[in-house]
């Protein structure tokens, strides 16, 4: 229910991001502005992209703006003084989000994948520092999408970092594989310039002992668009299926 105003270049009425509230279908309009942290902005600023805004088609019933400045009092005083101008002329309400504030949103925890995914560089946490992440999932094993074999897996990745980890680092940049039923694990690759795996039946062996489940298993991780997504997803449960004709081939080669 979000989207990006235009392209860069294009007139955008003071708009980067639009988006409509889902409870009245109010529009909601938001600015973007990259700061020094310490570089207040001054009421004319505020003025500037607030008129602006009264260009939007349709009109706005919220106007924010987002910014990598710290959180600052003279800014916030210009903010009320406006506020209390729009409210004046029945316009929409003003509100700034200084950097601070948009670090405190990001950290909720319905908001997490998107921490992790587009800010982990600006906070200590789990990727910054190289620690692993690992996904919790069911995954149901079907032959001509008929029930067969069911596993409880745990797919991850380990960050890559600066630090110095000594023998640790072979396995940096690697993602993983738990199969918790049998208490094993394995190790393969991203695809070079690809955000899928590189992965060979030979790199999962040790953590499946059942050649068609292991079959399938390896089949089923290479299927994954985008390893990094699939991991900072909420969904837990997973399904895959091969045809009985395929089975039959894969032990026939065999």
């Amino acid at each position: 229910n979000v989207n990006l105003h235009g392209r860069p270049g294009q007139k955008q009425d003071g708009v980067d991001v639009y988006a409509r509230r889902r409870e009245d279908n109010s529009w909601i309009g938001i600015q973007c502005k990259v700061r020094k942290t310490d570089s207040a902005f001054t009421k004319k600023e505020l003025l500037e992209e607030v008129n602006l805004a009264k260009s939007f088609n349709p009109s706005l019933r919220e106007y924010y703006l987002y910014t990598t400045l710290s959180r600052d009092n003279n800014t916030q005083n210009f903010v009320r003084e406006i506020c209390d101008e729009l409210e004046e002329n029945d316009s929409f309400s003003f509100e700034v989000l200084f950097w601070d504030d948009i670090q405190e949103l990001l950290k909720e925890e319905h908001n997490e994948q998107v921490y992790y995914r587009y800010y982990h560089k600006y906070f200590r946490d789990n990727i910054a520092i190289g620690h692993s992440i690992g996904k919790l999932l069911n995954l149901q094993l079907q032959f001509d999408n008929n029930p067969d074999s069911h596993y409880e897996l745990i797919l991850g990745k380990i960050p890559k970092n600066n630090d110095d980890g000594h023998y640790v680092d072979y396995y940096r940049g690697t993602y993983y594989l738990v199969n918790l039923h049998e208490k094993r694990i394995e190790f393969f690759n991203k695809a070079h310039g690809s955000n899928k795996a590189s992965c060979y039946m030979s790199d999962l062996e040790e953590a499946f002992r059942n050649e068609i489940d292991l079959y399938r298993i390896n089949a089923w991780v290479n299927s994954i668009e985008n390893l990094d997504e699939f991991i900072y997803s909420d969904e837990s449960n997973y399904h895959f299926s091969i045809s009985s004709e395929e089975r039959r081939r894969y032990q026939q080669e065999e």
